[in-house]
């Protein structure tokens, strides 16, 4: 593979030759209902589509393995050696290495998108689902700029018969829907604020160290299309093995540190519990603002509007990385130290607290209870669910886009803010701005699109 290509010159979907060889039979196909969709299909089966075929995405596969009516019917990565395996696993499905030619040539040959790649390719991919009327399974964070969170938003309005999910796939464990039920019960009392913190951040599998500076460039592998990852972005990013395949979360360009890695399998609690509204505020401390590399040691707090059924006028949420613990003798809780990735509920009458894939510990006059009763919730499954709805089901999902893309904000704000250390930005969430920020407006809500690569308008 020839990684020094330029950027493919045809514009997917417009381009002179596909209009001329059945863009109006395909699109036209595409925005039928899905029963029309069912019938023109042989099978009746729901194909689907997926971009970014290693990592996580052999978890959405795995997750939907089994399911007796669905077809894989083609796949995209811009490694070559996943394109390979993936082939091999289904021989009868296409492949590309640019999902965009998918779009502009296959686009009546699949119901609906799996969306498995970094956090800066996501709402480009999405929205052009969204253009043409599929069904779409994103990964978390949902998006990477905050002016996105409107795109994805209005192109749901456009399409409102697409079904959709967020990769927030703990949101199905059993301690997680026992404690959303706890809550929004009030079998605590009113909430009167949440803490809520991620682990540390170190050079690993997922991420680089702080604060990094990208390595100096190395060799493009063969097997890497380095033009197509990089995509939308308009900055000559080096190749290095600290972007991919999976540090790219530890950078400003790509990805969202460890508080937007972890913010949709955390806060999602609270949204499910009490359908929060848009923050009005965040504040994110930290040692240092955060360069081209995320920062970390950061705490950020949330502001909400309270009242009504919350026990004071805001609802705060502590947001943390590093797993920067509340003090709990001042909650009045036992000396416990729990570890990472954990969201804490600290109500009138008792204290929920609940570790991402655990079960809820309850605390009363603080004392830890053995014998609270704990609700009864149907078993989902996240995936399958999601399949079953594109298929015409009316099952319950949790993340839908729509509390997918509330969940997302929060967490985007508190990253965003950590350009800004200690200086509260309040947020116009129906404008999507900062209304006292003009600087914070100009360098945080949004990027520049490479040309060719921009998300399409959905109308």
């Amino acid at each position: 593979m020839n990684t020094k290509q330029q950027p493919p010159s045809f514009c997917p979907v417009t381009r002179r030759s596909f209009l001329k060889t059945g863009a109006v039979v395909t699109v036209g196909l595409a925005s039928l209902s899905l029963p029309a969709r069912a019938q023109a299909n042989k099978n009746s089966k729901l194909r689907l589509f997926q971009i970014g075929v290693g990592g996580i995405g052999s978890l959405q596969r795995s997750g939907l393995k089994g399911h007796p009516m669905i077809e894989w019917a083609g796949f995209c990565d811009v490694d070559s050696r996943e394109i390979s395996k993936i082939k091999s696993e289904h021989p009868n499905a296409w492949t590309f290495s640019d999902y965009r030619e998918a779009f502009a040539t296959k686009v009546a040959d699949f119901d609906a998108v799996i969306v498995d790649v970094p956090d800066f390719h996501h709402a480009p991919a999405m929205m052009w689902a969204l253009k043409h009327h599929k069904h779409i399974y994103g990964q978390k964070p949902l998006v990477h700029q905050l002016s996105e969170l409107k795109m994805i938003r209005d192109g749901l309005k456009a399409r409102p018969g697409v079904v959709t999910q967020m990769g927030n796939q703990r949101s199905c464990n059993r301690g997680r829907m026992i404690a959303v039920e706890i809550l929004r019960k009030n079998q605590l009392g009113r909430p009167v604020e949440a803490y809520v913190w991620t682990g540390g951040v170190s050079r690993g599998h997922y991420f680089a160290d702080p604060w990094s500076s990208y390595t100096p460039a190395q060799p493009v592998p063969e097997y890497m299309n380095w033009d197509l990852w990089r995509g939308p972005l308009t900055s000559e990013m080096p190749y290095s093995e600290d972007l991919a395949p999976r540090r790219w979360r530890a950078f400003w360009e790509t990805g969202g540190g460890q508080l937007a890695d972890w913010g949709c399998h955390l806060l999602d609690l609270l949204y499910f519990a009490y359908d929060l509204p848009s923050p009005e505020a965040v504040l994110t401390h930290t040692p240092k603002p955060s360069n081209a590399g995320h920062s970390t040691h950061n705490q950020s707090t949330l502001t909400y509007a309270g009242g009504g059924k919350f026990a004071r006028e805001k609802f705060v949420v502590y947001y943390n990385d590093d797993a920067l613990l509340p003090s709990f003798a001042a909650l009045g809780l036992p000396p416990i130290k729990p570890g990472a990735n954990h969201t804490m509920v600290v109500c009138e009458e008792g204290t929920l607290l609940l570790q991402a894939d655990g079960l809820p510990l309850i605390f009363r006059k603080g004392k830890e209870v053995e014998d609270e009763p704990m609700p009864t919730v149907a078993p989902r499954n996240h995936w399958k669910d999601w399949a079953d709805n594109c298929l015409g089901d009316h099952k319950p999902l949790w993340t839908p886009f729509d509390i997918g893309s509330r969940i997302t904000e929060p967490a985007l704000l508190a990253v965003k803010a950590t350009r800004y250390p200690g200086v509260e930005l309040r947020w116009d969430a129906a404008n999507y701005r900062f209304t006292n920020s003009d600087e914070a407006n100009k360098n945080l809500l949004s990027r520049t699109y490479r040309e060719g690569f921009a998300p399409p308008a959905v109308v």
